[in-house]
């Protein structure tokens, strides 16, 4: 053992040994590999380390870390501690993992020391707010914003729909604007864009568009309907344009309001760090505080992210990226598949850049991976950065593959996709045999490419016995147990919902009849009263919600049984129970729900193995993730975002679980990166589905995909953004009339289709290398659609390349052939056709109207000139009231007293915020505040040294000298720094305390104390209001704590003038809350 003598400042001494040596102390078990030698003991030019799937990089990076401690002289000239390295990657828990294997190797090379801090390991977007929030202030970003969760993101942009009054040209439904508003939001900011740009670009191509001639010797604009009077390319382009304007406003007060109430997300976390990252003071500070970078999973980073280090550190540092660029498949979120070419640019060039590889696979058995590799053949010769093909670790330790009783990789082609996967569910059981003995249970997983492919999955693998589980929140909602508990609160929240009470009255618990839903309906009509009478059409929950009477018969003589009239009453009670107590809070509301419609019965009973319990606890749990992130938590507001997470394929998808050993997780593909089983089913192999765009037909021999613009205006174009270099561009300008217009349209979406294909490809390949042992790609000839689909393309490369057998495909279908699931049921007598609908309805009206005797004709009730007048009238006024200004749901308690001060100042800042210009004397007051949090043992945001020599050290250094010269030196407190909220006349008001001091040491109660470096206000009324920040830091401990009121104390401690101040007279709960709703 080798292990270093530890140091005081908590460097660590090392002996520059080589890797081979390292690993021998770490685990003598493990030899290293030439490629993984060469990452570990690399010099200081920057590195991009291209490490193929299951190449040990987590392994790898480690060793570096250990490296760089050894070598430290020799690099640096001087050694480092650990707490210089800086390793940034994606997800807590690879920070976690990082992190640990880290500590662990630095404890056996170095020796175990408590006082040698450790790396500083983080995921890349708390590393973005950890800038924030210590150098916001530069930007006059409030350092107490608080960051919004995906759901409340989702509701305040439903809040911006919602509330909107303006004009707006869009084409879209409000759901799908909801939705679409923080995705443009981020695209924006990831590409250092702003809604003006986007409004004036959309606004440039609506004038050159619409001033197009139909021919390029036409001196008008062209018609914008074909022959048949549907809209042309022209007007289909000029709508999504449009949208596109529209879709800027709608962002633009998106961010006003995130501005306005002091929130941030991720995206602006992001921004802002991009922003601070131009400076040369904060450059100076993070390039004093780390020595080395390292970069882990860098295919997922956008532009920005790529933007943001390159000015941070560019090539001043030590910089080393690891990524796969296979495996860049989160596009969607923002990343750029084009991050690791960017990397070798940004960082100095191929010339001074050096690429490394990590190419042997730790995880794959060799038939995994040369169908892999064929997979990815295409992806390699495309691109910008060389990436090497994987190896099997029997390759590499020259030892033979392990022996199978199946082929590790198999394929199936069936007559159908319920066919397929109950074929597949098979292979499954007979994999998970095979695997699983005495010692280990084998995991196994089935990736779909959509949610949709979920159900029919799951029903084969319930079908089987098979244990599963089905992850993220979309498939979560599809379960039976979960669906109808949706579908409960839907009715009970939205009388109009007959799909959802149609659910609840077909399902096993209720189980009506064709003759009851019939007499159910004939009640709802005769509810609903006379057609010609009727505000709104007849509803089935309206018909639930209030029974027939016992012995009611309809005009068609039809009535309800005794028993369905029993499970009717029994349903009207469970939704009324929910209709009531919606004051809960919302896990408490859907607990309600479940009991009192039996759920919680129901489900132990149906599925005795606790699966539906459990389904229901994770539904709840969703739930109450809802709750705690979202401003306004209502059961509607729940139920839309809900709808919202069963449309989105890639979004609103809760964390996944590691693999259980015994149950086959269901999961799509794009949740599966980062994990690994033992036996994989990829179903859904087919054109169309996987990879998912529009395939060849007999007219056309390419892929088709409109990329951003078959976003509808919904997604930012790619001429906006940042690596447009590496992405498909719409020559738009260069057409000359409608007709090369529409050929420009054409071209695009073949360039798109090529590289939507690319782009699936790379989804196929992670989808493949997750199996480590066995994976079966599967595909059926007629899926959800009628007419027969060609096998993916992605297979047949495998069936050319000899990697796959065809023995187990079912012969093609005839080219005309038809889905026989999709068949229509015979049905005798013929139900009416819509036309023979229309015309009895409309006899009947006649024979109404000539019944009634009144020969007024309909639009005598059409509304007067003068109620027209009037409409209008409220319609501007309400206009006019769209500037009054709405408290928001948060409120820092810095805004409480701003109210205080000017309530009409503080209205106007909400209506147009502008930044806080950053001075001299709040920098003070942030460092005075950081050296109190130190000397009190607290680790501060902001260190007194990040400035440098020369700023403010005069005055930091008296007030120092004063505080140490006041009583408070010689207390201990219980609490610093501590962030606390309370709810108060229906907002949420966020704190945060300097220190909270037990009693003792002079002071009678548990005392509140907010540090000031500047002097106490002498106007009373500036007083008066700073008293209201002590007064909700007050209420806010009791809260917190359960004290009452009374036994706390608050007072301001001036740190300059040595002055403690209690003022004689805080205000009461009530009195803060009546300056929120402006009584005071």
């Amino acid at each position: 053992m080798t292990a270093q003598d530890p140091v005081e400042d908590g460097t660590v001494r090392g002996r520059a040994r080589t890797a081979a040596e390292l690993m021998a102390l770490v685990d003598p078990d493990i030899s290293v590999t030439a490629e993984q030698a060469r990452v570990i003991e690399a010099g200081l030019e920057p590195m991009l380390v291209v490490a193929g799937a299951g190449s040990g990089k987590t392994a790898t990076l480690s060793m570096r870390i250990v490296a760089l401690l050894d070598h430290a002289e020799r690099l640096f000239g001087t050694p480092i501690a650990p707490d210089e390295i800086l390793c940034l990657t994606f997800t807590r828990k690879a920070a976690a993992e990082i992190a640990e294997r880290a500590e662990r190797r630095i404890a056996t090379v170095f020796g175990a020391d408590a006082g040698r801090p450790p790396v500083a390991v983080s995921t890349y977007n708390a590393y973005a707010a950890q800038l924030v929030a210590e150098h916001g202030l530069r930007l006059g970003i409030d350092p107490d914003a608080a960051t919004l969760t995906q759901a409340a993101l989702w509701q305040l942009a439903d809040d911006v729909v919602g509330s909107w009054t303006e004009d707006l040209d869009v084409d879209a439904a409000l759901s799908t604007l909801t939705a679409a508003i923080p995705r443009l939001a981020g695209q924006l900011r990831d590409h250092e864009s702003t809604p003006a740009e986007l409004r004036s670009w959309a606004r440039e191509a609506i004038a050159w568009i619409e001033a197009l001639p139909g021919k390029g010797d036409d001196t008008v604009p062209g018609p914008l309907v074909t022959r048949n009077g549907t809209p042309n390319a022209h007007a289909k382009s000029l709508t999504r344009f449009r949208t596109l304007a529209g879709m800027a406003d709608l962002v633009a007060e998106f961010q006003r309001r995130k501005r306005a109430a002091s929130q941030l997300d991720f995206a602006d976390q992001v921004g802002f760090a991009v922003d601070l990252s131009r400076l040369p003071a904060v450059r100076a500070i993070e390039r004093g505080r780390y020595r080395a970078i390292l970069l882990d999973e860098f295919q997922d980073t956008s532009p920005g992210q790529l933007r943001l280090f390159a000015r941070l550190f560019g090539r001043s540092h030590h910089v080393m990226a690891v990524g796969d660029p296979h495996q860049a498949i989160y596009g969607f979120r923002g990343a750029s598949e084009s991050a690791l070419p960017m990397f070798v640019e940004e960082f100095g060039g191929p010339g001074e850049v050096q690429v490394a590889s990590l190419s042997v696979s730790w995880r794959n058995e060799r038939a995994v991976l040369d169908v892999a590799n064929a997979a990815a053949r295409p992806l390699r010769e495309s691109s910008r950065v060389h990436v090497d093909p994987l190896r099997s670790r029997g390759e590499e330790l020259g030892r033979p593959e392990p022996t199978r009783r199946a082929p590790a990789v198999a394929s199936l082609v069936a007559e159908d996709h319920v066919v397929e996967a109950s074929r597949m569910v098979e292979w499954l059981k007979a994999r998970l045999a095979e695997l699983t003995d005495d010692e280990a249970t084998a995991t196994a997983a089935v990736l779909c490419r959509r949610k949709a492919q979920f159900t029919p999955v799951v029903e084969a693998l319930a079908a089987a016995g098979l244990d599963y589980e089905v992850v993220g929140l979309g498939g979560l909602v599809d379960t039976p147990e979960v669906a109808d508990l949706v579908a409960l609160l839907e009715v009970a929240h939205d009388p109009s919902r007959g799909d959802s009470a149609m659910r609840l009255l077909t399902s096993e618990r209720m189980a009506l009849g064709i003759r009851d839903l019939a007499a159910l309906h004939d009640w709802a009509e005769e509810l609903a009263g006379p057609r010609e009478q009727r505000e709104t059409e007849a509803g089935i929950v309206d018909a639930i919600a209030s029974p027939p009477p016992p012995g009611w018969r309809s005009r068609h003589g039809r009535e309800l049984g005794v028993v369905a009239r029993a499970r009717l009453v029994a349903l009207h009670h469970a939704i009324d129970a929910i209709r009531t107590r919606t004051y809960l809070p919302l896990g408490e509301l859907i607990l309600t729900a479940e009991r009192a419609w039996g759920l919680d019965i129901e489900a132990a009973v149906a599925r005795p193995d606790g699966r539906a319990a459990r389904n229901v606890d994770a539904f709840i749990d969703a739930a109450r993730q809802f709750a705690a992130g979202a401003d306004h938590v209502t059961l509607g507001a729940f139920l839309a975002w809900l709808d919202a997470a069963r449309g989105e394929e890639s979004g609103l998808e809760l964390p996944v679980k590691e693999p259980e050993p015994g149950a086959v997780q269901v999961l799509t593909v794009h949740a599966s990166k980062g994990l690994e089983w033992d036996v994989v089913a990829v179903p859904g192999l087919v054109d169309g589905h996987f990879p998912s765009v529009d395939a060849p037909t007999p007219t056309r021999d390419w892929y088709s995909d409109g990329g951003w613009y078959s976003g509808r205006g919904l997604e930012l174009p790619y001429e906006l953004r940042l690596d447009r270099d590496d992405l498909p561009l719409w020559e738009w300008r260069e057409a000359i009339d409608q007709q090369t217009f529409a050929a420009s349209i054409g071209e695009f979406k073949r360039e798109c289709g090529s590289h939507r294909v690319e782009e699936e490809r790379r989804l196929f390949y992670v989808a493949v290398t997750r199996a480590r042992s066995h994976v079966l790609l599967s595909a059926s000839w007629f899926t959800d659609g009628v007419k027969p689909r060609r096998p993916s393309s992605y297979l047949e490369e495998l069936v050319e390349a000899g990697l796959i057998d065809t023995s187990a495909w079912a012969p093609a279908p005839a080219d005309d052939a038809r889905n026989e699931r999709h068949a229509p049921p015979e049905t005798w007598p013929r139900p009416p056709t819509p036309a023979q609908l229309a015309r009895r309805e409309l006899a009947g009206r006649v024979e109404r109207i000539r019944a009634s005797g009144d020969p007024s004709p309909a639009w005598a009730a059409l509304p007067s000139g003068a109620q027209v007048e009037a409409m209008l009238t409220e319609r501007a006024q309400r206009r006019a009231g769209a500037g009054d200004v709405r408290t928001p749901a948060h409120l820092s308690t810095s805004a409480l007293v701003s109210i205080r001060r000017d309530r009409e100042a503080f209205a106007a800042q909400l209506r147009r915020p502008l930044p806080s210009e950053p001075t001299d004397a709040a920098r003070r007051g942030s460092l005075i505040h950081a050296w109190i949090e130190s000397r009190y043992g607290h680790t501060p945001l902001i260190e007194l040294a990040d400035l440098g020599p020369g700023e403010d050290d005069d005055a930091i250094e008296e007030l120092k000298a004063a505080f140490e010269a006041s009583p408070w030196r010689l207390r201990t407190p219980s609490h610093i720094e501590v962030d606390v909220e309370v709810p108060l006349a229906g907002v949420t008001v966020r704190s945060r305390i300097d220190a909270v001091f037990p009693p003792g040491d002079g002071l009678e109660r548990v005392t509140v104390v907010d540090w000031k470096s500047g002097a106490p206000p002498r106007d009373p009324a500036e007083r008066a209001a700073r008293e209201v920040q002590l007064s909700v830091y007050r209420l806010a401990w009791a809260t917190y704590t359960g004290a009452a009121l009374e036994d706390v104390d608050a007072a301001f401690h001036y740190v300059r003038d040595g002055r403690t101040v209690f003022p004689e007279q805080l205000l009461s709960r009530d009195q803060i809350e009546g300056l929120i709703r402006g009584r005071s």
